[in-house]
C-alpha cells in the first residue's frame, strides 16, 4: 500500500470510482470546492495496486471571527473501499490530515460528520450556542414589505453576493473561484440549491441560498444567507410564496446575531437552541487563542489581555492570568470552552479565579457557518 499521501492528478478517476461506491454516483462533481486540481495536496489517500482505496478530503481556508484572521480546515468525503475496511486506514488518513493541517498553520478543523474515528481523535459534536426558527406559509402575512424583491441570481451577480458576504462579522474569507464553483454546481450544504438575490428599491440588500423543496422534502433549511437583516427577514414571505412545495423554512441564526434574533421574535416566532453543523477539532490551541487576542482586547481591554498566557502541557490546554489558571483536560473540552455547546455548560471548566472570570467574558466565540464551504 502507498500512503498516506496526496492524490495525484491521474488518480482522480480512481477516486471518483471509490466515492461512487461509498457514497453516491457523481459526488466528486458536486463538490468542486474540494475536488479540484488546486487542492490535490489536501486529498489524502491510500493507494493499493494503482487504485485509491481510502480517502480523507480536506480544504484549508482563512476565516474571520470578529476581525480575527483564523485558519480553518474542513473535512469531508471520508471513505474506505468495502474490501479494505476494519484495517484502520481512515484513522491513519485522518491523523495524517491533522498533522498536515498543523504544519500548514491551521487553528481548528470542521468535519461534516460525527463518526467514532473523529471522537476518538478529540473532536466534539454538538458545538455552538446558536438558534433556529421555523417559518411556515401561515406566517406569510407577518413578512411583508412591498419594496422587497427576490430574484434568482445570475453569474453576473456573484461579485455582488461576494461584497454582501464580506460585511459579515463571522465568515470564511473566500475567493471569487469559490462562488463560481458553487454557482456552477448549485450543490450547497449537501442539497441542490438556488441562489436568490434580495433587493429593496432596486438596491441589493441581502442574499439567500435555498435548497429546492419537493413533495418528498417539503421542509428545508436556508443553506447560507448574508446581508441586511431587516431585508432578509422581510424576504421570507416572498420566498415562501415562490415555492409551492415548501411547508417549512428553517433559518439558522448564529448565537452572536442579536439583531436577527430580535427581528424574528418581533414577528412572534419562537427561537430554538441549535448548534453548528458537524464536528470540531482544535488543531493548534495556543495559536488559535493568540489569533483571537485582538477580539479579547476589544472586550476586556489591552491591559487585561496582555496578562493572559495560553499553554499546552502534556495534552492539557492551559489559560493563565497571573497565578490563576484554567486547565482544560483534553481537546474535546477545549472545543466546548472556546466555541460553546448547548448540551454542556462551560462552568465546570472555568474554576480558576481571575482566569475563569475573564474567559466568561470573552468566550464562547461563534463558528463560521459552512454554506458553500461545506464538503
Amino acid at each position: 500500500m502507498e500512503g498516506p499521501r496526496d492524490l495525484r492528478r491521474e488518480e482522480m478517476p480512481s477516486l471518483k470510482r471509490l466515492t461512487d461506491i461509498c457514497f453516491w454516483e457523481g459526488l466528486v462533481d458536486k463538490y468542486p470546492q474540494l475536488f479540484n486540481e488546486d487542492n490535490l495536496e489536501n486529498l489524502r489517500v491510500i493507494v493499493e495496486k494503482g487504485e485509491v482505496i481510502s480517502h480523507v478530503g480536506m480544504t484549508e481556508q482563512w476565516a474571520s471571527i470578529f476581525g480575527c484572521r483564523l485558519r480553518v480546515a474542513c473535512i469531508g468525503a471520508v471513505c474506505t473501499h468495502p474490501d479494505y475496511r476494519m484495517q484502520g486506514l481512515a484513522t491513519r488518513l485522518f491523523s495524517d490530515a491533522c498533522e498536515k493541517a498543523y504544519a500548514d498553520g491551521v487553528d481548528f478543523m470542521m468535519i461534516s460528520g460525527g463518526r467514532g474515528l473523529y471522537l476518538r481523535a478529540g473532536c466534539r459534536p454538538i458545538v455552538g450556542c446558536d438558534f433556529e426558527v421555523s417559518v411556515t406559509p401561515e406566517h406569510i402575512s407577518k413578512f411583508s414589505d412591498e419594496g422587497i424583491t427576490v430574484k434568482p441570481c445570475s453569474s453576473k451577480d456573484l461579485p455582488t453576493i461576494s461584497a454582501i458576504y464580506r460585511r459579515e462579522p463571522v465568515r470564511f474569507l473566500r475567493r471569487m473561484e469559490d462562488y463560481q464553483r458553487a454557482f456552477v454546481c448549485r450543490h450547497v450544504m449537501d442539497r441542490e440549491s438556488e441562489f436568490l438575490l434580495i433587493t429593496k428599491g432596486g438596491s441589493p440588500r441581502a442574499y439567500a441560498i435555498l435548497p429546492r423543496p419537493s413533495e418528498e422534502k417539503p421542509k428545508v433549511q436556508i443553506g447560507e444567507y448574508a446581508g441586511e437583516r431587516a431585508s432578509l427577514v422581510n424576504a421570507l414571505g416572498p420566498i415562501l410564496q415562490r415555492y409551492r412545495d415548501l411547508e417549512e423554512l428553517v433559518v439558522h441564526i448564529l448565537g452572536y446575531d442579536a439583531l436577527l434574533k430580535s427581528l424574528m421574535e418581533e414577528k412572534g416566532l419562537q427561537l430554538r437552541p441549535s448548534n453548528s453543523a458537524g464536528t470540531v477539532r482544535i488543531i493548534n490551541f495556543s495559536q488559535l487563542m493568540e489569533r483571537l487576542r485582538p477580539y479579547f482586547e476589544e472586550v476586556i481591554g489591552y491591559k487585561e489581555t496582555r496578562k493572559i498566557r495560553f499553554l499546552e502541557e502534556g495534552g492539557r490546554f492551559i489559560i493563565e492570568y497571573g497565578a490563576d489558571r484554567v486547565v482544560i483536560p483534553d481537546r474535546s473540552d477545549a472545543v466546548q470552552l472556546i466555541f460553546g455547546s448547548k448540551d454542556a455548560p462551560m462552568e465546570p471548566l472555568l474554576a480558576g479565579g481571575k482566569a475563569g472570570e475573564i474567559l466568561r467574558e470573552v468566550l464562547p466565540v461563534p463558528l463560521p457557518w459552512y454554506g458553500i464551504n461545506f464538503v
